[in-house]
């Protein structure tokens, strides 16, 4: 439209523009409104149907549950001799320790249960017992301990992830509810480890995990210094100090003083590191060095529960930075050095040279040589020789090598009269793949 022809303002053309450009276009704007207000209705029906089985799950599984004090688990928990627990956020298991027997079952019976957290509106942090399974396997002796702290009538929070979780997880039976955070620093410890055993031939930390270290047994100032005193033990004083000078070694740079692990870590962490590697540890330390003193002030009523709950969770957000920052520098993937070293587990230990030990000089001649084809299987039977497989290597310089399974199972056959083909032996085959560089 030419508006000097037309004697018309811009605006005005503007105006009719627009109106065009919507007359053009009402079918697809009839669509596209359609189309909001039927995904604006699902999303209202996605929230109602799921605060729905909300409502059903609890439902549900209320029925099957009673609440107990944790305090209820203070009794196992001094006869680690006979029984163990393992504990994450979302719940824990009860069952017989690795020395345990039947001599002292009598007094000490087998156990192996099941249970969850659930938070308390007071912010502390009760036990979950599925009661099917609790009076399926804890025996009458065991019951009565259990009465004494019962909860009767408890008031939850509204909100509670963790114990949610649990319910899917062990009622429900899915897997794919993510570990919490203890867990996951156990799992992170060895692959750390990993790492630097294979850049430096030092593992930075001594343990993998602390049988003792599990969520403040009540819920006091006092209980919440303990389990911060044995993370602190797993952690900091299980950080080798070798390992660290190790490290500054290859990154060439100068220790002060060594023996103080902290200091020596801080010093071989970039700047942009410290508040997130250092600063949890110092934290640690510092938490821990409370519990030299004396409660001046008295033990305090604290929830202890969730407030070292976030503490592991600081840890562990603290141990993921180092183990980027280690693959980092080192320029390998912590997954591959793990996978490498469990491997290798599985790999016979060389004490000695073999017997006669010319043969040692016979296989060190396939260093070098390029293998072409290789046969394996069992080998033909003969008489009096024990059955067995064989390997045939097969060079690209047309040269091969044998790779048999020598026994006295003859010898045996003279003294004992057993017969050698009765025995069987057979070659077993492990890997260890190569070591990945980080992506």
């Amino acid at each position: 439209m030419n508006c000097l022809n037309y004697g018309l303002h811009n605006d005005t053309v503007l105006a009719f523009q627009l109106v065009g450009w919507i007359e053009e276009r009402v079918p697809t704007i009839l669509i596209l409104y359609w189309v909001l207000i039927c995904l604006t209705q699902s999303i209202h029906y996605i929230i109602i149907c799921y605060q729905v089985n909300k409502i059903m799950l609890k439902a549900d599984v209320e029925k099957y549950l009673q609440y107990f004090d944790r305090s209820v688990l203070s009794h196992y928990r001094v006869n680690s001799h006979a029984y163990k627990i393992i504990e994450d956020d979302i719940g824990g298991e009860l069952r017989i320790a690795d020395g345990w027997d039947e001599s002292i079952e009598d007094k000490f019976p087998y156990l192996e249960l099941h249970f969850g957290f659930r938070k308390l509106k007071d912010n502390t942090t009760c036990i979950a017992m599925f009661m099917p399974t609790f009076a399926d396997k804890v025996p009458e002796t065991e019951i009565t301990k259990w009465i004494g702290f019962h909860i009767k009538n408890p008031e939850f929070q509204d909100i509670d992830e963790n114990f949610n979780r649990w319910v899917q997880r062990y009622i429900y039976g899915s897997w794919d509810v993510e570990s919490g955070p203890k867990i996951q620093i156990e799992r992170i410890l060895p692959l750390i480890s990993s790492l630097t055993n294979y850049a430096i031939g030092i593992p930075l930390f001594k343990y993998e995990k602390n049988l003792l270290l599990n969520y403040p047994h009540a819920e006091n100032t006092e209980e919440y210094i303990k389990a911060n005193l044995e993370m602190y033990r797993l952690i900091v004083d299980g950080m080798q100090k070798n390992a660290i000078v190790k490290i500054a070694e290859y990154l060439t740079i100068p220790l002060g003083d060594p023996n103080k692990t902290l200091n020596s870590l801080k010093q071989i962490l970039p700047i942009d590191k410290h508040n997130l590697i250092h600063k949890p540890l110092k934290k640690l330390s510092q938490e821990r060095s409370k519990i030299h003193g004396l409660p001046e002030n008295g033990i305090k009523k604290l929830g202890a529960f969730s407030k070292f709950d976030e503490d592991l969770k600081s840890i562990l957000s603290c141990l993921v930075n180092l183990m980027n920052w280690l693959e980092d520098i080192f320029n390998l993937d912590a997954e591959s050095c793990k996978r490498r070293y469990d491997s290798l587990t599985s790999f016979p230990k060389i004490v000695g040279l073999p017997r006669p030990e010319f043969k040692y000089a016979e296989i060190q001649k396939c260093v070098g040589k390029t293998i072409k084809a290789i046969e394996f299987g069992e080998e033909k039977e003969y008489e009096d020789v024990h059955q067995r497989e064989g390997i045939i290597i097969h060079f690209t310089d047309n040269s091969s090598m044998s790779i048999s399974i020598d026994s006295n199972a003859y010898n045996l056959y003279c003294d004992k009269k057993i017969n050698p083909t009765d025995f069987h032996t057979y070659l077993m085959i492990f890997w260890a793949d190569a070591i990945k560089v980080k992506k």
